[in-house]
């Protein structure tokens, strides 16, 4: 492989027999070598010349990821992926790697691997920045990093190198979990402040686990400080659990929200500091009656003349049987105090979680992780478990929140496939199974709209006397009712994004997000209305990959 102009050489390598080890030969300096992790993988970096061809060899050891990085451009020209193949360790190219049925083209996913909430958002000095918790080396959840991505546009991302690890005490032992878990990022002019809960304990959760809070500042988003522990032990009487620091500014204070749990009810914890490195606890912002074993990510935000509380519930079955859904409560500030006035669902299809949302130029931007709580995961060679929604503008009309896709995605529109109304619709072998459809319905008209077929598994959005839901068959997930909170369906905007689906109903009244695996590169979109006279407009068009050039 040649660095091209790269100065570093980052892989992960584990050994299968003692000793193993990777070697890094070029013809005009001595040859490296580093032992790979023995119990673990480990994080190997090696010096390498820009422009200069290099073999890697692997003795005795396995390589989950590898890539070059390292040079004065990196925020533009991200990191450089190699793969494995029988030639050697090559350079792949994003818009081909990840161009194949089982990997999403317009929703940001890693490399390979797992992935799970997103992290540290915020825009910086011309740049959004995405930082994200993953396993780089597996398809499963492990102990935890974290991945970095760049982007100027909210819509094409780049990869930037991985940011942290795991503690050296949980990579030494396999007997306990831990690692770099969820976070945020407070933005200044000339620094990045970032929050995160560092977690080791047990493999099973229990009262030996130790959940503390952490911070790191970085002047420009690729070299980062120390880290510092900030909140060592949550408050009497709060759950073990306690994470996933938020952080924002009311007046001339600044406030940082955790999930946990007090008295076995899920628990929003609330905390204040007059200059971001020293917090002391004030008292539960927020709790939730229902069953829940604790809050996830939560978030807090001034919002359209209210505030807006978002929680993520770990272990809850709704009525309808969507597990660990997402909640949001709509209210007002008083006093260091959030009285609750509405609240509802996040996501009605329950495949997003963790939501983090960020504020730039005037807008309130979300992204979430897409989940698999289904265990519907198809595990493929060089796969990948998880992906991110489309960053979604948050508002409040009318004490409901309302989320519509990011203005950026009108970018990635493609070659229309329908235009037209009054008819029902069927179109069969959709190439690259990547499209939108916007549909507008002159009244509350019964339909069903096939999006997703694979043998006997089929994906489908329905409206009749029972609601309009997300039904999905032969799937784990089948019999489970993803019901969309409204009470009639004027506007859709439907992102098909080959094993992902984001519906959004009554431009944003509620989102629906929905993992479906369909092992075909041809999709379909098959509208059949009870009324066709009732379908004013539909747009069929194709998406674009977020992984092409600008």
């Amino acid at each position: 492989m040649n660095t091209e102009q790269y100065t570093c050489l980052e892989i992960f390598a584990k050994q299968t027999m003692p000793g193993g080890k990777i070697r890094l030969c070029s013809g005009t300096q001595e040859s490296q070598e580093k032992t790979a992790g023995s119990t673990y993988y480990a994080w190997l970096k090696f010096s390498v010349k820009p422009y200069t061809d290099y073999e890697i060899i692997c003795d005795d050891c396995d390589v989950s990821v590898c890539y070059l990085s390292g040079n004065e451009n990196i925020l533009e020209t991200g990191v450089r992926y190699l793969e494995e193949t029988e030639e050697g360790f090559t350079i792949r190219n994003p818009a081909t790697w990840y161009d194949r049925p089982m990997r999403e083209t317009y929703h940001f996913a890693p490399w390979k691997n797992w992935i799970n909430d997103p992290n540290g958002l915020c825009w910086f000095q011309g740049y959004y920045h995405m930082f994200y918790q993953c396993n780089p080396h597996g398809q499963e959840w492990g102990n935890m990093y974290w991945g970095h991505a760049v982007s100027r546009d909210l819509v094409h991302w780049t990869h930037l190198p991985i940011v942290l690890g795991p503690q050296e005490e949980v990579l030494s032992n396999p007997e306990i979990k831990g690692g770099a878990f969820s976070g945020c990022a407070v933005a200044g002019e000339n620094e990045v402040i970032f929050y995160l809960t560092r977690h080791r304990g047990p493999l099973q959760d229990c009262e030996d686990t130790v959940e503390q809070q952490w911070m790191m500042r970085s002047h420009d988003m690729i070299h980062f400080t120390p880290e510092e522990c900030v909140i060592e032990r949550p408050p009497e009487g709060a759950s073990f659990d306690f994470r996933d620091p938020k952080v924002l500014k009311i007046g001339d204070c600044w406030y940082m929200v955790l999930g946990s749990a007090m008295k076995g009810q899920g628990t929003i914890l609330l905390y204040e500091s007059r200059d971001l490195e020293h917090w002391e606890y004030v008292h539960p912002l927020l709790a939730e009656k229902n069953q829940i074993r604790c809050f996830e990510c939560p978030d807090l935000m001034e919002l359209d003349g209210r505030y807006l509380v978002v929680g993520a519930f770990m272990g809850h079955y709704d009525s309808c049987g969507r597990y660990q859904m997402s909640r949001y409560y709509i209210g007002n500030w008083r006093n260091r105090k959030f009285e609750r006035v509405k609240e509802g669902w996040f996501d009605f299809g329950s495949n997003c979680y963790a939501m983090q949302s960020f504020e730039h130029q005037g807008r309130r931007i979300s992204i979430g992780w897409i989940s698999d709580f289904y265990g519907e995961h198809v595990k493929c060679p060089d796969g990948a478990y998880g992906s991110m929604t489309i960053p979604r503008q948050l508002h409040i009309r009318n004490d409901r929140l309302y989320m519509t896709p990011v203005q950026e995605m009108e970018k990635l529109k493609g070659e229309v496939l329908y235009q037209g109304g009054g008819e029902n619709i069927a179109v069969p072998g959709i190439t690259g199974n990547a499209y939108r459809a916007k549909i507008r319905f002159s009244g509350n008209t019964f339909f069903t709209i096939l999006l997703g077929r694979d043998e006997e598994r089929s994906l489908s959005l329905v409206h009749d006397m029972e609601g309009m839901r997300i039904v999905t068959k032969g799937v784990r997930s089948e019999g489970i009712v993803f019901r969309a909170d409204v009470e009639e369906v004027r506007v859709l905007e439907i992102y098909m994004d080959r094993r992902v689906v984001e519906v959004y109903v009554n431009e944003g009244e509620a989102v629906g997000t929905k993992v479906f695996y369909n092992a075909s590169r041809e999709g379909c979109f098959e509208l059949c209305a009870m009324r066709t006279e009732n379908i004013v407009q539909v747009e069929l068009a194709l998406m674009r990959s977020i992984w092409n050039p600008a």
